[in-house]
């Protein structure tokens, strides 16, 4: 083996730093509302520009990061929602998955999880009532964020930069017909960051109710889980006892992942 050959940086764990830097930097980007210059995404990250410079160009040339002709800035292509899209699904249902089946256990009522891709909230678990009547919706199928208790849950714990965006780019014309506005839209998400919980009150489907509150992996919020209730069976009462199971069970997951922002 060549002796002049570069050896990677590592840390005391054997990471490799550049590594962690690298997909620091992806999922900052992620948090971004879009296309942001070099100096933005520095100061999020808290990386020198020619670290970064170099992270970011690489990315371009693997086709996980594109950049725009005008102004120079970046932005992740679809490229990497493809490469992460179902193990993030999987990575989520498995943690969820143990405290979706207490909810369903002690409310016998159809739950929910769901995570947000752009202005919609896909349906990527779900664990059906059993009872007659119940609510039914196959994992895999989509709602616009904004109609209901999983997209508003994901979307309000956002970053302000983010949670706006989405709100002012929503499609309200279906909404504006039970007298939805964008002002109403916003004071909705606003008190489901504050509560840690969001109410769809027949908003997304006429008849049914869910209430649902957001997953964080490392403080980030990542998906959402909800309790669908028919209309007919739901109560203030039942809605405030599983408003309160929601926040008593612990949604905030932690993983081993040590971020670096060293200087190369």
């Amino acid at each position: 083996m060549s002796e002049d050959r570069e050896t990677p940086e590592r840390d005391d764990s054997g990471a490799i730093a550049v590594l962690a830097k690298a997909f620091h930097v992806l999922e900052t980007m992620a948090d971004m509302a879009g296309p942001a210059p070099l100096r933005e995404i520095a100061k999020a990250t808290a990386l020198p520009k020619g670290t970064l410079f170099r992270i970011l160009q690489t990315m371009v040339g693997l086709g996980y990061v594109g950049q725009l002709t005008d102004s120079s800035d970046y932005y992740l292509t679809s490229q990497i929602a493809h490469l992460g899209r179902n193990a993030r699904q999987e990575d989520i249902k498995m943690l969820a998955m143990p405290l979706m089946t207490v909810l369903h256990g002690k409310f016998n009522e159809t739950i929910n999880l769901g995570i947000l891709e752009g202005q919609f909230v896909y349906y990527v678990a779900v664990m059906e009532a059993q009872r007659p009547l119940a609510w039914r919706v196959p994992a895999g199928t989509r709602d616009t964020f904004h109609s209901t208790a999983l997209g508003r849950a994901i979307v309000a714990q956002l970053g302000d930069s983010h949670r706006e965006a989405l709100i002012r780019r929503a499609n309200l014309k279906r909404a504006e017909k039970r007298g939805m506005t964008r002002e109403a839209l916003a004071a909705l998400i606003e008190e489901a960051r504050e509560s840690k919980v969001a109410f769809d009150l027949e908003e997304n489907d006429e008849g049914v109710v869910c209430i649902g509150t957001p997953i964080f992996i490392d403080s980030r919020v990542v998906a959402a889980v909800s309790v669908s209730i028919p209309a007919i069976r739901y109560t203030p009462a039942l809605g405030e006892e599983i408003r309160q199971a929601l926040l008593d069970l612990d949604f905030n997951f932690k993983t081993n992942k040590k971020r670096t922002s060293d200087p190369a």
